[in-house]
Parts: structure tokens; sequence; C-alpha cells
């Protein structure tokens, strides 16, 4: 029984400004954007925010569907209409990643078991507030898992068999769109209850003055047993949970 925690979501790479606590301590979870021809119907302008109201393109100023410093789109009717990458998709319960460059898949094959027993956690970069001018990490959700399918293993027909079996994860929509897949070297999780975005998310970093600019706080650590992965979560690295995963989901909504 394992717990897996991953970095992923819209960091100031992909989306600006930058994701905020509200005032209540609640979190809007919004996706990257899109960087692949894809058949997601949702997109900023009709992403609901749930907890300030309206809509994501009411608070997103500029978005990068490749990262980094290029490539930022500022007009607002383009954000609007462009293609969220929902990954990953707590209604649906799936997440996908890839296990090359930079992918935690290798990760996810590796340390998590199609029991029904560990749980896959989420984290991301945002601020305490509007006044806050660092950004720090948060745990904002979490996923029983299922089963971990390592497509990377499969070509061709059998590949394709195999994507199409979760038409709502962000990578099948890829394919269903582009009729061929940006990665072959996929690791989907598919998700089991319970799964859930966490209302109020949970800090597990302190900010450094240099490089990495993050690592995982000394309370995190200890109250969540990190045990394996990296300390400093500058670049969001996997990090794994000495705990099973009924007491990780028991402490996290406790918290």
């Amino acid at each position: 029984m394992t717990v897996v925690l991953v970095g992923v979501g819209a960091d100031t790479e992909h989306l600006r400004p930058a994701l905020e606590l509200t005032e209540e301590g609640e979190f809007d979870y919004i996706p990257i954007p899109e960087s692949y021809p894809t058949s997601e119907e949702s997109t900023y302008g009709n992403w609901e925010l749930q907890h300030r109201g309206g809509y994501a393109s009411e608070f997103v100023d500029k978005i990068s569907p490749r990262g980094g410093d290029s490539d930022w789109i500022e007009d607002s009717e383009q954000i609007e209409s462009h293609p969220v990458h929902h990954d990953p998709n707590f209604e649906a319960m799936t997440f996908g990643d890839r296990r090359g460059q930079g992918g935690k898949g290798t990760t996810l094959v590796d340390n998590l078991d199609s029991t029904g027993e560990d749980v896959l956690g989420f984290y991301t970069g945002m601020r305490e507030g509007a006044e806050d001018s660092n950004l720090n990490r948060f745990l904002y959700g979490y996923m029983t898992v299922e089963a971990v399918h390592d497509l990377s293993q499969l070509e061709g027909d059998e590949y394709h068999n195999a994507i199409e079996q979760f038409p709502e994860n962000a990578h099948a929509k890829r394919f269903a769109e582009a009729g061929t897949p940006k990665h072959d070297d996929l690791v989907i999780v598919e998700g089991r209850n319970p799964t859930s975005r966490i209302e109020e998310p949970i800090k597990i970093s302190e900010r450094l003055d240099q490089a990495p600019w993050y690592q995982v706080s000394q309370h995190f650590a200890d109250e969540f047993n990190v045990r394996g992965g990296q300390k400093g979560i500058g670049r969001k690295f996997p990090l794994i949970l000495d705990m099973d995963g009924d007491s990780f989901i028991a402490k996290v909504e406790r918290t």
C-alpha cells in the first residue's frame, strides 16, 4: 500500500496570474492549456470556478500552451475559446502522464499497484492570497487507484484500443481528435472512490532563497511520512509517502 504525490496543474509556466487561494482558504482548480489537437469541449470560457463563481477566463490573463517564456496568448477571445488539458479529471477519475522527458509515468508504474488500496495525490503551485508575492506547493486532491495501465508496452492497434478504453482521459481526447497520440509512452491511472478535490488545500512546502526554490516542509514530511522522492520540489517531482491509502485519506480529510 503506497501513496504517491505528483506535481501537476496550471503553474506560472502555463498560466497567469498565478493561482491563489480565496480569502476562505479554498482553491479553484484550473487545468493547464491544451497543447495538442483535442476533442475536449471544456475551455477557459466555460470552465466554472467552484468557489469564486464565474469562469476561468475571467481570472486568467495569459496562457502558454507549450509552457515557458514563449507562445503566450493574451487575447481574451482566444483564451476564452482555448481548450483545457483536463488532467487529472476528478469526475471521471482518470490521470495520465508519459514515462519519458520529465513525465511521471515511470514513478506511477513502479510505485502504484492495481489493488484498490494505493492513492495518487496531486499538488501544484499557488499563492496563499492576493497579497502574497510567493508561490508555494499545496496538495489539492487525490484519487484512489483502481488500476495502472502501462500503454508504453503496446504498439499500433493494441495501443489505440487500450487508450480508447478511457474516453474521458485528456490523452485519449487528444487521440480521438488527432488520430494519433502525442506520446507513445503513456501511463494511465484508472481511479475509483474515494476520489476528491480537497476543499482547503494543504501546504506542503517552504520557500528557499535559491534553487530549487521550494522544499518539502519538515512539518509536512513528519506528518505524512515523506520517505522517498525529491525533497526539493521546484520542478514538481513525485513524492513517496510511507503510509497506506486509508490513513492518508483520513489525515487529509481531518486536516
